[in-house]
């Protein structure tokens, strides 16, 4: 809808002569503008031409903007309406991920660890088998942190406080502090090398990463 040229509106332009304007996944809407009140208006005026055909409204108060410029913002568009412009430093969670400029680096870490640490408290109170916590960590635990270092790269003592609650579920079927009886990378060892295939965050998350950077560099976006 915002890339017919025939509305003016400008979009982000990208290194190799590309243009981006807008991007649509289930119902959340990111646009890509160049950053003046002018354009910002000729934006919001398809997005009414659209509600009025379609009767699907925009709600303000539920949408953020960043302002992804090294010049001050001068102006406040938008907020009248609910609009909120999200300052450095702080974030807004887009489709899983917290993004921004200048975020902390334990703004994404801390949804990941709830994640882990909320799935861990429905098995605590199970009593499985050292298999069954196996199945449970990597199958469970650890897969709902995929998507997130998917997008995002945690440094090493993130990824080893993560590691950290999966062993101690591991070996104590919860999240206390427990003894581990063998060293984590032996854990990660597939079980023909007497190892019980624990997939590692460090190792997962270096794969995913690489994989968005081939689809990236792959036309089509496809690896």
């Amino acid at each position: 809808m915002l890339a017919d040229p025939r509305h003016g509106i400008e979009g982000l332009t990208l290194p190799k002569g590309g243009i981006i304007r807008d991007q649509t996944f289930a119902n959340d809407t990111t646009l890509y503008l160049k950053g003046d009140q002018e354009n910002l208006d000729r934006a919001q005026g398809v997005l009414e031409i659209f509600y009025k055909a379609s009767g699907a409204r925009i709600n303000w108060n539920k949408s953020s903007a960043i302002w992804a410029s090294r010049r001050e913002r001068i102006w406040d568009w938008g907020e009248e309406v609910g609009l909120k412009w999200i300052p450095r430093g702080e974030g807004v969670r887009y489709l899983g991920v917290q993004v921004g400029f200048h975020l902390p680096a334990e703004a994404n870490f801390n949804m990941m660890l709830s994640a882990l640490k909320g799935k861990l408290i429905c098995w605590s109170h199970s009593n499985l088998s050292l298999a069954g916590r196996v199945l449970v960590a990597n199958q469970v635990l650890l897969a709902s942190t995929w998507y997130l270092v998917a997008c995002w790269n945690p440094n090493p003592s993130m990824c080893s406080q993560a590691c950290g609650v999966v062993r101690n579920f591991i070996w104590g079927g919860k999240a206390a502090l427990t003894r581990a009886k063998v060293k984590w990378d032996t854990l990660t060892l597939p079980i023909a090398k007497s190892g019980l295939g624990i997939i590692d965050p460090k190792s997962q998350s270096k794969a995913l990463l690489a994989k968005l950077m081939v689809r990236g560099l792959t036309a089509g976006g496809e690896p």
